[in-house]
């Protein structure tokens, strides 16, 4: 059990080495200190970062703009194109979605 729990936060630590963010600024914002949800907040966190500067209203919501597992043994990011489209209009959907690309998932899980 030792080694999963330490596996599991070391894909956490990946996750945010990949993406240039802060581990202990994650924990303070995550709702839980499970890995699951360390890295959920961390996909989150990083998604908005990227699209700050796009003058979105509000802030990314997980399940509509973008699927995100936390899984620590597959992680995944998955950008929904086709609601970002719907909701924002093509000029605006296309920079959301290029910004998104920016997520980055571990280099293994």
């Amino acid at each position: 059990m030792e080694n999963k729990t330490e596996r599991d936060f070391a894909i956490f630590n990946q996750i945010c080495t990949a993406n240039d963010l802060d581990p202990q600024v994650i924990k303070d914002e995550a709702d839980k200190d499970t890995a699951d949800s360390l890295i959920r907040t961390a996909f989150w966190h990083r998604a908005n970062a990227l699209v700050a500067d796009l003058n979105i209203d509000g802030s990314l919501t997980e399940g509509k703009e973008y699927n995100a597992d936390g899984d620590p043994a597959a992680p995944s990011f998955t950008i929904n194109e086709q609601y970002i489209r719907e909701k924002y209009g093509a000029d605006k959907a296309g920079k959301i979605i290029e910004a998104l690309k920016g997520v980055q998932l571990p280099i293994q899980a």
